[in-house]
């Protein structure tokens, strides 16, 4: 015998383990935010202790009852820290082609338990099926993963998979068909057990770490974007826009300006309802990002005001951009959301603007001048000219007019 107890260490390793599914499941319930996976994570070491428990009553109860409630506890403890993980990183999840798997293992596992009694048997399909869960768990986190605890997790389970391959391949050279569970006297045996109960905890702790992350991330968007339209929030974008204005002052980069003003919003809020106006301003915000490329920011100035900032960009272009979002908004189209219109003051940032403030300012004056001249329409700052949106009805010489009072 070995002075290593493979009893003791497994049912040890699974107390641990449960602690951090305790810890798992509590942040589950005090979270605010809803996190997929944790509960599966958190349930898992709890299937894993009661499969220690079951093996651990081997020569009290019936061997057949042993090999297959304790390996099957085994298998879907696995199988929830997979489905866990899958949940978390929001990868489509099925469970009945694992619990085919699963099933038909069980059925080999009765077979050679009470039929035609072999350990080899039992131990070689039971390990190749535990190497596929943990090798496809290894190839979510490998493809979808991100992060040190991503990696953390990807090296154990990377580790286990080898583990149980060896094992299952190698078992018709070191065990016989009469081999028990806990043979002292096999040091494979002992690496194999051990590698398990030290896989499951590493996972769990990469899973409470991602967990940390993703609280971070959520935090994180929750000071910087707007809760309704999940833009960036007022002081997000200006502070974006400060630093697009330092490097123009290092490095004369240009950049523009659009200052967006939903047209009579309080009409609509007034007539539909503030909810309606809510989902106005949602699809509107929509269909303003949509109609940006990658480098554009677009952020929630206040109210129903929005502003964009356009890096690279001169008046010319930023002007047929704008005409664009004025038509795009003008057309877009929602179930039970009222159709709105937007006006639009476009400024370029220009030598004598010492800050954003004045590049601000003269958008400003260009959506009043915008809004002024009738809404529904573009104006560019320290101009006379208006710019109406390409296919907007109007008279030749005309520009457009509203039936809503200013």
């Amino acid at each position: 015998m070995t002075p290593l107890d493979l009893h003791s260490f497994t049912f040890l390793a699974s107390l641990q383990c449960v602690v951090m599914g305790i810890v798992l499941l509590a942040t589950r319930r005090r979270f605010p935010v809803p996190v997929h996976g944790l509960r599966l994570w958190g349930l898992a070491p709890f299937i894993a202790l009661l499969s220690a428990g079951v093996f651990g009553l081997q020569g009290r109860l019936p061997a057949v009852i042993v090999t297959m409630a304790g390996n099957g506890l085994l298998m879907g403890a696995t199988l929830l820290l997979l489905a866990g993980t899958s949940r978390f990183l929001e990868r489509p999840w099925r469970w009945w082609p694992w619990v085919a798997m699963i099933s038909v293992c069980l059925v080999w596992l009765f077979t050679f338990a009470a039929i035609w009694p072999d350990y080899r048997a039992r131990m070689l399909v039971f390990c190749l099926s535990m190497a596929v869960i943990c090798a496809a768990h290894a190839s979510v986190l490998a493809l979808h993963g991100q992060g040190l605890p991503s990696r953390l997790m990807l090296a154990a389970l990377g580790w286990q998979t080898l583990v149980l391959l060896a094992r299952a391949l190698s078992t018709y050279w070191i065990d016989t068909p009469v081999t028990q569970r806990y043979d002292g006297g096999s040091v494979f045996q002992g690496i194999y057990i051990g590698t398990y109960s030290c896989t499951i905890l590493l996972v769990l702790i990469g899973a409470q770490l991602m967990l940390n992350d993703r609280v971070r991330e959520q935090f994180e968007q929750l000071a910087s974007h707007d809760a309704l339209t999940g833009l960036f929030n007022r002081r997000a974008i200006l502070d974006l826009i400060e630093l697009e204005h330092h490097h123009w002052q290092r490095h004369a980069r240009p950049y523009a300006m659009l200052v967006v003003d939903v047209d009579h919003f309080k009409l609509v809020n007034d007539t539909h309802g503030h909810q309606a106006g809510d989902r106005a301003l949602s699809t509107i915000a929509a269909t303003l990002q949509a109609s940006l490329i990658q480098v554009d920011c677009i952020g929630r100035y206040g109210g129903e005001e929005f502003i964009v900032l356009l890096q690279g960009s001169d008046s010319e272009a930023a002007t047929v951009l704008a005409k664009r979002l004025c038509l795009a908004v003008e057309i877009s189209v929602e179930p039970d959301t009222p159709r709105c219109t937007v006006s639009i003051g476009v400024a370029v940032v220009q030598s004598g603007d010492h800050s954003i403030a004045a590049v601000i300012g003269r958008a400003d004056q260009a959506l009043y001048q915008a809004k002024a001249a009738g809404r529904n329409r573009v104006r560019l700052a320290n101009t006379d000219t208006p710019l109406n949106p390409p296919g907007l009805p109007r008279e030749a010489g005309q520009t457009v007019d509203h039936p809503h009072p200013a």
